[in-house]
């Protein structure tokens, strides 16, 4: 069983001694939900406005190890408690949207009793319902807890509050606990994701002035402080606690060190036991482990190889390079201690150091590599598998792409309505490497179709070839949607500036003309 991450307690925010009676009220209030939640009594505090910046860390984590092609859908996110009135998903849509500034890495789909007017419009301008192609993930949960005057002290009057005795005029404090709780699932069978869960709380500090004064969060043993004004109050406290939960939930699905952006490290506790759950659970599926690897170490240009799941020599000289270049025993171990390592490297430091290592072994791995760096041009052959560039109205196509020598390839349509998608690699195949001696079909699988158009217009395929992943390189250009979602280029001969930059002189074009009759 996958171990949960410590769910959010409820943790004391140092505040400053004061010889005001209100502010000796807060204290003795916060020190009572202390108790009560029986957090640790010497965390570490950091004040924060909000969590942008761990969204902004996030979209970097996200370019750093490759995520991408991510399509989530979100339904309602319902209050539970019928206590709090704000639009918690719509307070998710803007933070994921926030965290993938860069990357492009995720495509979020907003669906609810609120899209009914949406479809129907798309239906009736007779456009392809954007559910065609069934999402990868859903995110599903709700604000699930709102305890109010945990802790409460009342001070003036005789007055007593809850065993709490004041005298004179009324000065209070008390808190209120938020909870909020989100899980992804998988569309093709609703089941949830193991260990893909977020379940933390705020604890809401309220004077007797009226102002909700602090939001108090928790997570890894930190407990961030941050002010609220009066105007603010309890939505911006969820603003916040949302932010978090979405860097939470993300980075469990992508195992990416999302606890990084939160300020912990793999010295924590709970982020121990986070790597270790992710390091056993990969050998639940076959070949998991092995694919990782040589997912990262292709992306580090450390392996050409393929990305199948089956150790090769390839493989075992990437890791033996990498782990030297981080100062570890120079073997291909792939133990915990190396997996815990790579997630805290910076592996834009470490990858060209590794580079070196690997090409002093001198081994056929590594001139494997080094082909890489032929600077002449790739040629990329595409071509319709029945032959001919001559289709009928509706018919369904497929594409044969070859290039010249192993290269990664990008392919994109540009269709009857002049708008340009990327259709490989995409979200069922993410590997861009394509073999010399096999080329590959396009479609490749029964995920999705091409389907000629009805209104025999004249369609274009373009498909670029390079020595290595430029992914990341152009996907601020082109954006991170794939086969339904077009970019934002207008023409392919831009796309083919864009490949051009990042590429060099070794790019390979290829060109497909789609004749309509």
């Amino acid at each position: 069983m996958v171990r949960k991450l410590g769910v959010l307690l409820i943790g004391g925010v140092a505040l400053a001694l004061a010889a005001c009676s209100e502010e000796a009220v807060k204290k003795e209030a916060m020190t009572a939900t202390v108790a009560a939640a029986k957090g640790p009594e010497t965390a570490p505090v950091r004040t924060i406005t909000n969590f942008s910046s761990s969204l902004t860390c996030m979209d970097n984590l996200f370019l750093m190890y490759g995520v991408r092609d991510l399509v989530v859908i979100t339904e309602d996110l319902q209050d539970l408690t019928k206590k709090v009135s704000a639009g918690t998903k719509d307070m998710l849509i803007s933070s994921v949207s926030n965290m993938t500034k860069r990357s492009k890495a995720v495509r979020l789909i907003a669906y609810g009793s609120d899209s009914g007017n949406l479809i129907g419009f798309m239906k009736e301008a007779e456009k392809k319902t954007m559910f065609q192609l069934v999402p990868q993930y859903g995110i599903r949960g709700s604000i699930s807890q709102l305890d109010e005057s945990v802790a409460k002290k009342t001070e003036g009057g005789g007055v007593s509050v809850e065993g709490f005795i004041g005298i004179g005029k009324a000065s209070t404090a008390s808190t209120n606990i938020l909870g909020l709780d989100l899980t992804m699932m998988k569309t093709e069978d609703l089941s949830i994701l193991p260990g893909v869960t977020s379940s933390n709380s705020v604890v809401i500090f309220r004077s007797g002035t009226g102002l909700e004064g602090e939001a108090g969060y928790k997570k890894f043993g930190i407990n961030y402080q941050s002010n609220l004004s009066r105007a603010e109050g309890q939505s911006q406290a969820l603003r916040n606690l949302v932010e978090m939960a979405v860097v939470e939930l993300f980075g469990k699905l992508t195992k990416t060190p999302y606890w990084l952006c939160l300020g912990a490290t793999a010295k924590d506790e709970t982020v121990k036991s986070e790597i270790s759950d992710w390091f056993q659970g990969m050998f639940a599926e076959p070949g998991e482990f092995v694919g990782y690897w040589q997912q990262q170490m292709r992306i580090r240009g450390l392996y050409a190889g393929d990305v199948n799941g089956e150790p090769d020599d390839a493989l075992r000289d990437a890791i033996m390079s990498y782990r030297e270049a981080m100062g570890m025993e120079k073997s291909a171990k792939l133990d915990v201690d190396f997996f815990t390592a790579y997630l805290g490297a910076n592996h834009y430091e470490v990858a060209p150091k590794a580079k070196e290592k690997l090409a002093s072994y001198q081994t056929a791995a590594a001139a494997q590599v080094a082909k890489t760096a032929d600077p002449t041009p790739i040629t990329l052959s595409v071509a319709s598998t029945k032959g001919g560039n001559q289709f009928k109205k509706g018919e369904r196509l497929f594409v044969q792409v070859t290039p010249s020598r192993d290269a990664y390839v990008y392919c994109f349509m540009q269709d009857d309505t002049r708008q340009i998608a990327r259709f490989f690699p995409n979200r069922f195949s993410k590997d861009a490497l394509v073999s010399a001696k096999k080329g590959i079909q396009l479609p490749n699988g029964k995920e999705f179709n091409i389907d000629v158009n009805t209104k025999g217009v004249q369609e274009q395929i373009m498909c670029f070839g390079a020595n290595r992943d430029v992914f990341a390189d152009v996907v601020p250009v082109i954006g991170g949607g794939d086969i339904d979602q077009p970019t934002p280029i207008k023409t392919l001969a831009e796309l083919k500036t864009v490949f051009e930059k990042a590429v060099g002189p070794s790019l390979g074009v290829g060109n497909f003309t789609i004749n309509v009759r």
